[in-house]
């Protein structure tokens, strides 16, 4: 994000002149993105001028050094850049975790050390993009106050990447005997034109991935390369003619009308970084190719004043500084803008923050003669930099999660669960009234359903498509078989039978499908891949041959009531024909509110409490009558088999312990009941065996 002028040494070519106007169009774009970020929630495409600024200046380095038959020196330039780039970055992570600890609430905590991990390692783009791909992580997950770092992230890969490249290019170069620029120019279009189709590609099919994608912004690092092999821009001085500086004049500011224009105009949220990325890139080499106009009216003469200069002088800091002020000051306050009153605030804050860090940190670090003196100098506090914002970072995740396995180990006595809506439950003798409620605040946000182990062996999915999808509990060889099948909502419930099953001597496998219902052969709303892995599944069961399938015969949308699962029509009749037991699960409950973010606001469980709303989850479940259907039919042999033993039907329906007393508690048996609108927890679900257990044993299943 900042590149400082590097001293000339001897026998090797000048560096091109000096371009204050370059440095001040690197100010303008950390003014748009920060005005962007805090008053329109839009992106600017600053950050894409950033990326092809940094690329620029890293590459006429290298292709001087080339060009002068010096070696390219990698390491030396990995161990002096990320000297200069880590130091600042660690102090702005450590005081963001810190603000996080002391401003956001508990299940903010993990995510936000994750993100400081990933963030001092450069890879926080791929994390965000697992997030973004991940239903799991981006259901319960707020934007992170550290989510800023994918841009880092993907400029340190390509800092590691682009002098390797160059160092090719100088063997291909040497050898061939061709021009290295030739060579470097070749190289880089050929980089440039299949990054630009990828990104063009992505961006139409999973633009969430696309937008922290390296490859899908390699492009605009390519593009910033070539740039840097144009001739320097000469200044406008009284030699040229007036046409040539009017158009100097007209270049520099079509460029700057072309990037402040950008954000205001274009929703770039959706759209970048394909194609409409070239759009912030051509307002920049406008600039480039304006150069000096020598004019009083030339653009240059705005970005070359004192207050771009200055910008210009802050701008690594004050993007490292500003989204952290921004996201941390919105879900304190809990806004969704910061307004006419906090956005100046938090950019004043930060102007004066960053000023700071750049004075004190930034540049002292820079220009530190012991570190520069050699490459190994500069590694080791490379090195010191990494452990000074890792250790506290991993230190605090352990911490957690030893907290987390604590109170795990207390369970039985400290957290009942569903096991305290017994009539006959008797507290332990050992509980701790004062005990923290499970999960903890760490691992609250993330409590989904992890069975101990992946499908593998005789269990193995044949079709790749379910590979990461199916986990099972451990059992004996020869363990009778239960697969619960469906999407996230089902696989929280069907928690509820691990216990037992354990218990019984049975193995439990779950096939999750995120959103995606379990209905084979009928067209689900989600398209084809659902429709593919539903098909996928169903085959599955079909491979194992399990004892009984698990599916919600119901479904709970987010509007209107509780309704017969499609899967009663064709799939549930066809089990039954087989000779499979079939596990009818009622869906889970969904709420207006998310109860741990009530609780968090200070909230008690009286006031969190939600009424269960009768007209969507009657008393009486919807699929009753089409169950004892299908039971009577299994009874009589008429589910359309082959004469041999037909399955029979066993309904679970776990909302009594869920919402009792047509109320539906955050908080039962200090266990959270669920973490968000629509997901129970699964240690609650773990809490639910005995009663699940108890349904099953009433309706009549041998275990």
């Amino acid at each position: 994000m900042s590149a400082a002028r590097s001293p000339v040494t001897a026998g090797a070519p000048p560096p091109p002149t000096y371009r204050p106007e370059l440095h001040g169009l690197r100010g303008l774009a950390i003014a748009l993105v920060v005005l962007y970020h805090v008053f329109m929630d839009r992106v600017s495409g600053g950050v894409d001028v950033f990326l092809f600024i940094s690329a620029f200046f890293l590459t006429g380095s290298f292709v001087r050094r080339m060009e002068a038959g010096r070696p390219m020196a990698p390491i030396a330039y990995w161990a002096r850049t990320f000297k200069r780039l880590l130091a600042p970055a660690a102090v702005v992570v450590l005081a963001t975790l810190a603000a996080v600890r002391l401003f956001l609430p508990p299940s903010t905590w993990m995510p936000a050390i994750h993100d400081a991990i990933a963030s001092m390692l450069q890879v926080e783009n791929w994390l965000l993009i697992h997030r973004g791909t991940d239903y799991e992580a981006a259901a319960t997950t707020a934007t992170s106050p550290l989510q800023h770092f994918w841009s880092l992230s993907i400029q340190g890969q390509v800092f590691l990447l682009w002098p390797l490249l160059f160092a090719l290019c100088a063997v291909i170069a040497r050898r061939s005997r061709v021009a290295p620029r030739r060579v470097v120019l070749i190289a880089f279009t050929v980089i440039a034109l299949a990054s630009f189709a990828w990104s063009v590609v992505s961006t139409a099919t999973q633009q969430q991935t696309a937008y922290f994608d390296t490859t899908a912004r390699i492009w605009e690092f390519a593009a910033g390369s070539l740039l840097a092999l144009l001739p320097t821009a000469a200044p406008a001085d009284g030699t040229r003619s007036a046409r040539t500086r009017r158009l100097r004049v007209g270049l520099g500011w079509a460029g700057l009308a072309v990037l402040i224009s950008t954000g205001a105009l274009i929703d770039g949220r959706s759209m970048f970084p394909g194609w409409i990325a070239a759009i912030p890139l051509l307002g920049a080499t406008l600039v480039f190719l304006a150069g000096t106009s020598g004019s009083r009216l030339g653009a240059d003469r705005l970005l070359r004043s004192r207050a771009f200069s200055f910008l210009g002088d802050i701008s690594y800091g004050l993007y490292l500084i500003h989204w952290p002020i921004l996201a941390i000051a919105l879900v304190a306050t809990e806004r969704e803008a910061a307004g006419p009153l906090l956005g100046p605030a938090i950019i004043a804050i930060s102007v004066l923050l960053a000023v700071l860090l750049t004075r004190f940190l930034d540049t002292p670090v820079r220009r530190w003669p012991w570190a520069n003196r050699s490459p190994r100098r500069a590694g080791i506090v490379v090195v010191a930099v990494l452990a000074i914002g890792l250790v506290p970072s991993l230190g605090a995740k352990q911490l957690l999660e030893e907290a987390a396995e604590e109170a795990e180990r207390r369970a039985t006595a400290d957290n009942p669960g569903a096991r305290a809506l017994d009539p006959g439950f008797v507290p332990h003798p050992e509980a701790d009234p004062d005990a923290a409620p499970l999960p903890s605040a760490a691992t609250l946000a993330q409590d989904w359903e992890h069975l101990p182990e992946e499908c593998s062996g005789e269990f193995a999915p044949v079709e790749g498509m379910l590979e990461g999808s199916c986990r099972m509990t451990e059992a004996p060889e020869g363990a009778p078989v239960i697969i619960a099948a469906g999407n996230s909502r089902l696989a929280q419930t069907a928690v509820a039978l691990s216990g037992p099953a354990q218990e019984n001597g049975w193995r439990l496998i779950i096939l999750r499908a995120p959103s995606c219902v379990f209905t084979p052969g009928i067209d689900s709303y989600l398209g084809a891949e659902c429709d593919a892995h539903n098909d996928a599944a169903l085959d599955y069961i079909d491979q194992v041959g399990p004892e009984a399938v698990a599916v919600s015969t119901t479904m709970v949308l987010h509007e209107g009531p509780e309704r017969v699962d499609r899967v009663t029509e064709e799939t549930v009749p066809a089990l039954l024909a087989d000779g499979t037991d079939v596990i009818a699960l009622r869906d889970a409950p969904r709420i207006a509110e998310n109860p741990v973010a009530c609780l968090e606001a200070g909230g008690t469980v009286e006031d969190c409490t939600q009424p269960l709303e009768r007209d969507t989850m009657p008393q009486q479940r919807p699929d009753a009558a089409v169950l004892e259907e299908l039971a009577a039919r299994s009874e009589e042999g008429d589910v359309g088999g082959d004469g041999g033993e037909s399955g029979e039907v066993f309904p679970v329906d776990l909302l009594p312990i869920t919402c009792p007393q047509d109320e539906c508690p955050p908080i039962i048996g200090n266990i959270h009941v669920m973490f968000d609108e629509d997901h129970l927890t699964a240690t609650y679900m773990e809490s639910a065996g005995p009663e699940t257990e108890r349904q099953l044993e009433e309706a009549g299943f041998r275990w």
